[in-house]
């Protein structure tokens, strides 16, 4: 690698002793593009004291998306002021103290998005302090293009900055185009290391961006640096990955079919953006183009006995028939790909289908990506059918699950096509943009690295759209990529040279809390500290949803024990051991965002009756259940049952709605033995009314 930038700019800055330009402030800013990161270093000047002499200034510095401080320091009078680094917690106590002893204020400022704030008190009157900081910062992909945005300035006052920015990229690569604040850069043949200055705007945002030449398959433009750590033996990865546009290669498939969800967990606001979203996806087809719809559940029902031409008469049919008031439980995503390949199966010649699948990505967890793919049949029917899959939900609503994402991903992998989770205000550009990406050979799906951990980057990437990630713990020279694209398996291996160590990032404390600098001299104290939430540690559970159980019980009392009963009564009777039939039925009822997903009759169960207990399933789906507090998040409920013939003269027949008391609710993880809790509730309660179970 050659020398640094700032090696060769900064050596003549060493002896500047005057803080300020024959112009006014100063303000500089070097730039350095070494793989996918970009290493920053800003000169600033700034006057401290003029106004008020008893208080600090406080400057807000909004760095780039996922920029980490690297090290601070301050020039004043000629004197360099080095600052330790440490837990934001800490610096700040120091800071306090050095204004508390010399009777200064601090300033109110509210707190504010911003990535970094930097206090400055004079200690001796007003002063001019040269300040510098340094910052790293990963790339981002943007219409194919790597780019570094720089957010605008929040200075009430601000000064344009004199940028100086170097590309310092792999040997192997070369620059196809560059711009830096707007101005193109001039680039020379097979120049690697072009340095270009420009002044940037005075409060506006502004970009350094640039394309390579070449490209890596589906990959696009990858390029990775590894980050020194605290130990000799850690390091980070940085990696970027850049889809490049690609011109329309394919023709959209003669036929179409929608599958769109029609379970409880979708809502009917959810409903009535899925039908928007139907009707905006057959206008931005051609016009000759056919369709038809299948509404999933927990059944799946053709809405056309043959494909339609998408004329306007047509498309309303199809929202008439995506009623919101006719949802029903269970989302069964299998069965309606399993009427895709009967179709497929009667279909005549090559024709290709496009399969778009609207939904709000509550599927439960049994239905992976293996089950959905196997449900279209053999692999050489599948590759007459293009994916397209939209995950959208009310603006209020929760997002989609990341692990919906990922299995879907997975899924979508097999065969190629597009994935886009979007929402109600951007349905025409986000349906136009899949149209065009699936003209571009589609998505990149399940993008991830090689080996044995198998971390997923990304469960999709679109052309023109590209991954920046900071991985910790991967320290490996080389870095192996890999992806579906068209239904097989792609991979890439490029290398990784490691970043100079003076670039080594702040070391954060063990809660990965923001880190912060601290110094002072006997004219000014300086206090730089990271703004940001702390980062969450992961719980590595299941989040549960939260639910009132008398809602829920009351709901099971009112609804279902009655068609409990009625499952009992109707049984057939044909001998003495019908007649008397006794027994427990545990069922468990699995839901999510208001939907029951599954019904499941638990091995504790004594009845051994299977057309009772499937009879007790069924009506378990006939039930609206209400939704917990976390929309997303699945909730357990476990309902008890005990069936014994009653007669007239043990006891006189019971209203069905007291038996909400033999709802037992379980909400949240199990973390004891249900069987145990089962035989405890028993006694309780054949202690506190004289007998066990309610009869029918």
């Amino acid at each position: 690698m050659s020398p640094p930038l700032f090696a060769l700019v900064l050596g003549a800055l060493a002896a500047r002793q005057e803080p300020t330009s024959a112009s006014g402030p100063l303000h500089r800013m070097f730039i350095e593009i070494v793989g996918p990161l970009a290493l920053v270093q800003v000169e600033r000047s700034v006057a401290i004291g003029d106004r008020d002499a008893k208080s600090e200034t406080v400057l807000d510095l909004d760095l780039p998306d996922g920029a980490r401080l690297v090290d601070g320091s301050a020039q004043v009078a000629g004197e360099t002021l080095k600052l330790a680094t440490g837990p934001a917690a800490e610096g700040r106590v120091a800071y306090a103290a050095s204004l508390a002893a010399q009777h200064l204020s601090s300033a109110s400022v509210p707190a504010e998005d911003v990535s970094a704030r930097v206090h400055l008190a004079p200690l001796a009157g007003s002063i001019t302090v040269l300040l510098r900081y340094r910052y790293t910062a990963p790339l981002a992909c943007r219409d194919g293009r790597m780019v570094l945005h720089l957010p605008g300035s929040q200075d009430a006052d601000p000064v344009p900055a004199e940028v100086t920015v170097r590309f310092n990229l792999p040997k192997r690569s070369r620059l196809a185009e560059a711009s830096v604040a707007g101005v193109p850069v001039n680039l020379r043949k097979n120049d690697r290391q072009p340095l270009i200055k420009v002044t940037s705007p005075r409060r506006a945002a502004w970009d350094v961006s640039f394309a390579l030449r070449g490209s890596n398959g589906p990959f696009g433009n990858v390029l990775a640096v590894r980050v020194p750590g605290s130990d000799r033996h850690f390091s980070d990865l940085a990696v970027v990955i850049c889809r490049p546009q690609q011109p329309a290669r394919n023709d959209l498939p003669g036929e179409a079919i929608l599958l769109i969800d029609r379970s409880r967990s979708v809502g009917p606001g959810g409903m009535s953006i899925q039908r928007a979203l139907a009707r905006a996806v057959l206008e931005a087809l051609p016009p000759a183009e056919r369709f038809n719809a299948i509404m999933f559940a927990r059944s799946a029902v053709q809405v056309f006995p043959l494909a339609r031409t998408a004329t306007r008469e047509a498309i309303d049919a199809l929202v008439a028939a995506a009623d919101p008031h006719h949802l029903e439980n269970g989302t069964d995503l299998p069965a309606s790909l399993a009427q895709i390949a009967a179709l497929n199966e009667t279909a005549q010649g090559p024709e290709t289908r496009l399969l778009v699948i609207i939904t709000d990505g509550a599927i439960p967890e049994s239905q992976s990506a293996e089950r959905l793919a196997s449900a279209l049949g053999p692999p050489e029917r599948r590759d007459r059918l293009r994916l397209l899959i939209f995950l959208v939900r009310p603006p209020a609503d929760e997002p989609v699950a990341t692990e919906v994402v990922d299995r879907l991903g997975r899924f979508a992998g097999r065969f190629g096509g597009v994935l886009r989770v979007l929402s109600a205000e951007n349905i025409r550009e986000v349906v136009d943009s899949s149209l065009v990406a699936l003209r571009q050979d589609g998505d990149l799906f399940n993008l991830r690295l090689a080996g044995k951990d198998g971390l997923v980057l990304s469960p999709n990437v679109a052309p023109g759209q590209g991954v920046a990630k900071m991985l910790s713990g991967h320290g490996s020279a080389d870095v192996g990529l890999v992806g579906e694209f068209q239904g097989t398996t792609a991979r890439l291996r490029v290398s990784a040279p490691t970043l100079r160590k003076e670039w080594r990032q702040a070391k954060r404390n063990e809660h990965k809390a923001p880190a912060a600098w601290f110094g002072r001299t006997k004219a000014v104290s300086l206090f730089i500290e990271e703004i940001g939430p702390t980062l969450n540690q992961d719980s590595g559970g299941i989040v549960r949803g939260q639910m009132d159980p008398m809602v829920l019980r009351n709901a099971l009392a009112l609804a279902f024990l009655p068609r409990a009963r009625a499952c009992y009564l109707s049984r057939r009777v044909t001998n003495g051991t019908d007649l008397n039939l006794r027994g427990r039925v545990r069922l468990e009822l699995h839901l999510q965002r208001g939907e029951l997903e599954d019904a499941v009759v638990t091995k504790e169960s004594t009845l051994n009756r299977p057309e009772i207990e499937h009879c007790l399933r069924e009506a378990a789906f006939e039930i609206e259940y209400p939704r917990p507090e976390l929309r997303n998040a699945p909730t357990m409920a476990i309902v008890n049952l005990v069936f014994r013939p009653s007669t007239v003269l043990e006891e006189p027949r019971r209203d069905a709605s007291k038996w909400d008391r033999e709802i037992d609710l379980i909400l949240g993880p199990v973390t004891f033995d249900p069987k145990k809790l089962l035989e405890e509730e028993t006694n309780r309660a054949a202690r506190d009314a004289g007998t066990s179970q309610e009869e029918y």
